[in-house]
């Protein structure tokens, strides 16, 4: 056999092995998303946004003061990471471009992006729940946001990095301070790589229960007091899943349904930004 085929050969079976690995991934991700789909629509009520939890073994309910609980954890973690991730990013990119901290700021940031959001709940659960002596919804807040701070940090760096110098070097040639560059040139550049990024860190800490368990834990009536421990959604859908009633399966399999759609049609958001800015 000559290295021509040879060649070839070796290139159809890595080809091959390719694809049969890739086939196999998206089996599992259809059937655990066609799991999802079937169970969650039968079980989808109107009651169950509208309604508190029963008592248990009672029919009916919903999860209503999950939802609430879950979008107020959900925009108290984004209105903390947001601001400390993009400005984050703003110094690596523009302040400590080149320079050694920065360096060592975007490797540790790659590390905390794939850290088990568990480690971050008992982290936090050391220093906001034990202290105190209770859980509460502003723990559950702050964990989620250091899960989002790496992802929006590394984002905004990236996307600042791609501005061109030259506009830079242009609005200094006008006479502007450099903090105004950064807001009215820099940031509107990379305004939607950013959003994008905020968008998919959302969707990466929508789906998280683990730290949720360790610091706002759970609560079975309607709650918005931050300083308490206040429902959520992924705590709800784990403790119902691991219940003996049925009620509670359909219920957890709805907001399981729920919870995809939202982090499906966040991901996609985020995909079409991308794709309008960048064509």
């Amino acid at each position: 056999m000559n290295i021509e085929k040879r060649r070839k050969l070796e290139s159809f079976i890595a080809l091959l092995l390719s694809t049969l690995a890739a086939v196999f991934g998206l089996l599992w991700l259809v059937f655990i998303l066609g799991d999802v789909l079937v169970h969650g629509i039968g079980a989808l009520k109107l009651s169950l946004f509208l309604n508190d939890p029963t008592p248990p073994g009672v029919t009916g309910g919903g999860l209503r003061n999950a939802f609430v609980g879950q979008l107020l954890i959900t925009v108290f973690a984004t209105l903390i990471g947001v601001p400390v991730g993009v400005l984050g990013g703003t110094f690596l990119a523009e302040y400590a471009r080149g320079t050694k901290i920065a360096r060592i700021i975007s490797i540790l940031s790659d590390i905390m992006v794939s850290v088990p959001s568990i480690v971050i709940g008992t982290f936090i659960y050391a220093i906001l729940v034990k202290p105190v002596g209770h859980f509460n919804g502003w723990a559950g807040a702050v964990a989620l946001a250091v899960i989002m701070i790496p992802v929006v940090l590394r984002t905004t760096e990236d996307m600042l990095s791609l501005v061109p110098w030259t506009l830079r070097e242009a609005a200094f040639a006008l006479g502007s301070p450099y903090y105004k560059v950064i807001i009215q040139v820099v940031y509107r550049g990379a305004a939607t790589g950013i959003l994008t990024g905020i968008l998919l860190s959302i969707a990466r800490v929508a789906g998280e229960t683990a730290p949720l368990l360790f610091t706002s834990f759970n609560n079975a009536f309607f709650s918005v007091d931050m300083k308490g421990p206040i429902s959520s959604l992924t705590v709800s859908i784990f403790q119902y899943a691991m219940g003996p009633y049925d009620e509670w399966h359909m219920q957890a399999w709805a907001a399981s349904f729920v919870i995809t759609v939202f982090v499906l049609l966040l991901t996609i958001l985020g995909r079409l930004i991308i794709k309008w800015r960048y064509r």
